[in-house]
């Protein structure tokens, strides 16, 4: 079992358009850690975070907030992401999406990722997407009200043969 982290460790910052690659990239080093994919798949999305970072770029620009979490223990290292933003699905069953949360397996079990999803979304009624099979991340969302609604996709690109599934939280 690994040791709850000292107290005070793991921060949440508002994120900087420049800490946004660093970002990416540490989402697609999250993807590595948590999900038993093909290194052919995660090697295309470790390459698309500049492309990613570019885009969430544009997003703070337009007025989006992502959400970081950092690691003060070394060098201020991002270890977690976070963003919400009005619902892009044509039959979204709330306004909000939690578009993304993501730690690295260093901050997983010390409590920031419910501070980080308190701070992303508060306890607003909203949905999200989850990789089907990511039974962690199910149990974390379930703690904090959001229930699978039967809605499912399929996976394009990398991601090919893999479904996601829709999870509410405030109907």
């Amino acid at each position: 079992m690994k040791p709850l982290a000292e107290p005070g460790r793991f921060r949440i910052k508002q994120a900087a358009v420049e800490q946004l690659l660093d970002a990416a990239r540490m989402k697609a080093a999250a993807w590595r850690e948590t999900y038993p994919l093909p290194d052919e798949a995660l090697d295309l999305i470790e390459a698309a975070a500049t492309r990613t970072a570019d885009y969430w770029q544009e997003q703070v620009r337009a007025g989006a907030y992502f959400w970081i979490v950092v690691d003060t223990a070394n060098d201020s290292e991002i270890v977690g992401v976070s963003n919400a933003a009005v619902g892009r699905d044509l039959n979204a069953p709330t306004p909000l999406e939690l578009t993304m949360i993501y730690l690295l397996d260093v901050a997983k079990g010390s409590g920031i990722a419910d501070r980080l999803l308190e701070m992303t979304i508060g306890d607003a009624p909203a949905y999200l997407w989850v990789m089907e099979g990511n039974d962690r991340a199910v149990a974390f969302y379930r703690r904090h009200g959001f229930e699978l609604d039967g809605e499912r996709r399929d996976m394009g690109g990398a991601l090919e043969g893999h479904t996601e599934v829709r999870m509410v939280r405030g109907l």
